[in-house]
């Protein structure tokens, strides 16, 4: 038997059902079923049975899970024991340029764990998703995408932020408070298709219609900052959810009128050990406080 053998069994009965457990695990029923059957061939009897409703623990089921669950915790407590006196445990945080979501999230944690070494990997762009899948970080920023739903990764939402359009503090539309689609289209727009939602693309497309010419597609997302630095002295625009936006001198971003929102969050491979773990909570009570 293994650990996952054993976590498996003990959030399957927690749920009752191998159907609320794979929402939970991130693990489909059908591999979790493949993993319980093992471990009862193992131990040779049966854990769990099945209700009209689910699935339940058999009378030898208790005795293990409460058996699985000291384990676990024993196991933990002694990992823990023994890295604090090594300093051994090591958590890589995914770092770019202008990365600002997990900075303080990573000056809490030093506080909270002062055991567990923080070391930042430095990348040049957002592509956390391959570094986490790759096992080259085992943390990183990103934001919500339809692909998601099917990576080898998680992602947990952190906070939403609006869309904005960002210009010099000397732009003729600086002074307004919010920004209607139709106020943009006499000026040249950046947008960088890889941040933007195509039915967002779309409506961009049906404000330019009479100045199509002056709707920038970028491809280049690693260069964001720069571009932003770079309209600064001009009259161009910039289309942006980034939380660094406000970062930029003589920059000013204002919140578009419409309903476009971006989610930022977290994202680290299935499975996390008891460290991550602890970040990932850091990172949730960071941003629920705010």
């Amino acid at each position: 038997m293994n650990d996952e053998q054993l976590k498996i069994l003990i959030t399957v009965a927690d749920n009752g059902s191998f159907s609320k457990a794979e929402h939970t695990y991130y693990m489909s029923k059908q591999a979790m079923m493949k993993h319980i059957n093992s471990l009862e061939n193992e131990v040779g009897f049966k854990l769990l049975q099945r209700t009209a409703t689910g699935v339940k623990l058999t009378d030898a089921g208790k005795i293990f899970y409460d058996g699985a669950n000291h384990l676990l915790k024993e196991k933990d407590k002694i990992l823990k024991a023994c890295r604090k006196l090594t300093h051994s445990e090591c958590i890589r945080i995914g770092s770019v340029e202008h990365q600002v979501i997990l900075d303080p999230v990573n000056d809490l944690f030093k506080k909270r764990y002062p055991e567990i070494k923080l070391q930042k990997v430095v990348h040049p762009n957002h592509s956390g998703e391959y570094r986490v899948r790759s096992g080259i970080i085992d943390v990183g920023e990103s934001f919500l995408s339809t692909n998601q739903q099917n990576a080898s990764h998680c992602f947990d939402e952190l906070f939403r932020t609006p869309y904005k359009i960002a210009m010099s503090s000397n732009h003729p539309l600086a002074n307004k408070e919010t920004i209607d689609l139709s106020d943009l289209c006499e000026y040249q727009l950046y947008y960088f298709q890889q941040m933007v939602p195509d039915e967002y693309i779309q409506q961009l497309k049906d404000a330019y219609i009479e100045h199509p010419e002056n709707l920038l597609k970028r491809t280049d997302v690693d260069n964001q900052i720069h571009v932003a630095y770079e309209i600064t002295n001009t009259n161009q625009l910039l289309l942006a959810a980034n939380p660094f936006i406000d970062r930029v001198p003589n920059l000013k971003a204002i919140q578009l009128n419409t309903d476009w929102i971006r989610i930022y969050g977290i994202i680290y491979r299935k499975h996390p050990s008891a460290a991550i773990q602890k970040y990932i909570e850091t990172a949730k009570e960071y941003y629920r406080g705010l």
